[in-house]
């Protein structure tokens, strides 16, 4: 009866040594995650080379629709232009997510992700951060991500700089304002 005593007593104090360590190793393992403003990230993938000869590339093709009597091909391809440019105002100027701008970097994305030794990127207006990440680390990967678009002259930095300055419009706000034209 003894050996049994003492043989639980040693089970319950390994158990007791044990379980605080594997905890501690779990809680210590603290996330880094990087963080960004889409606002800026949109604005940097808007002005790139790349998108500047899409977009030019889609205009023509609606302005020769148009130039050819073509006016169903016309109204299509007006109507996609308009639904990209409001798209782009939700994502500048309130929290939209930038989807369509990560997605172009997405084989790049491992490469910054090392560099700034983060297990994630997640913009700074996604929920996510308030619940997955909650207490990781956060580390600011705007620059790096602009920079994978655009290399800014002074002129595309100062507007960078004042949308990360500005509050973002509320997305409903912001969708009032494309519904009203006012943007």
């Amino acid at each position: 009866m003894k050996w049994k005593f003492g043989a639980v007593c040693l089970w319950f104090g390994c158990m007791a040594i044990l379980l605080p360590a594997r905890g501690a190793e779990t809680n210590t393992a603290v996330a880094r995650v990087g963080v960004y403003d889409s606002r800026a990230v949109v604005y940097a993938w808007f002005t790139s080379d790349t998108n500047m000869a899409k977009l030019k590339a889609e205009v023509a093709a609606a302005q020769a629709a148009k130039a050819s009597g073509n006016d169903a091909k016309f109204k299509e391809l007006s109507t996609a232009l308009r639904a990209k440019q409001d798209q782009i105002h939700r994502e500048v100027f309130s929290t939209a997510p930038a989807e369509e701008a990560m997605a172009e970097i997405k084989n790049r994305i491992p490469e910054i992700e090392k560099a700034a030794g983060v297990s994630d990127l997640v913009s700074k207006w996604d929920v996510r951060l308030s619940g997955d990440y909650k207490g990781a680390e956060q580390v600011d990967v705007t620059g790096q991500l602009v920079r994978a678009f655009i290399t800014p002259t002074d002129k595309q930095l100062k507007m960078i700089e004042s949308v990360i300055k500005s509050q973002p419009l509320p997305l409903d706000k912001c969708n009032e304002l494309i519904k009203s034209g006012q943007i």
